[in-house]
């Protein structure tokens, strides 16, 4: 599994088709304690703020964040990493330094080749 600028907690849902821009007719401030994901029907058990438990996954696991991502703080992939690794697992993890949440084209680059063999070497048959 890659994941790119991954929080670490349960956020709250994002509607691309609500979304207006600030004085648009229709605006509306977003509520963060709209529920993003259901398991089985429910999103009781899934709170916003309440960790996602990324150290059940076993499988090969690839992080990368830029260091100065504004929509999720690097500080969540960090945490990520770290409770990874307190559960005896090694993810493969790159930060792109100065970089926003959108890679510029030189760091979009390194990231889809680092991609691009974390796949290779964990895909290959």
């Amino acid at each position: 599994m890659s994941e790119h600028s991954t929080p670490d907690c349960i956020c709250g849902a994002f509607d691309g088709r609500t979304f207006r821009d600030v004085g648009d007719p229709g605006w509306q401030a977003w509520d963060g304690a709209d529920r993003a994901w259901n398991w089985r029907g429910s999103s009781e058990a899934l709170l916003p703020t309440q960790p996602i438990e990324i150290e059940r996954y076993v499988g090969p696991l690839l992080l990368s964040h830029g260091t100065s991502d504004r929509v999720w703080s690097v500080a969540m992939t960090r945490r990520l990493e770290a409770r990874l690794q307190a559960h005896g697992r090694s993810p493969e993890v790159h930060y792109y330094e100065g970089e926003d949440h959108i890679p510029r084209s030189e760091a979009e680059n390194t990231h889809h080749t680092q991609l691009l063999g974390f796949f290779a070497r964990h895909l290959a048959g």
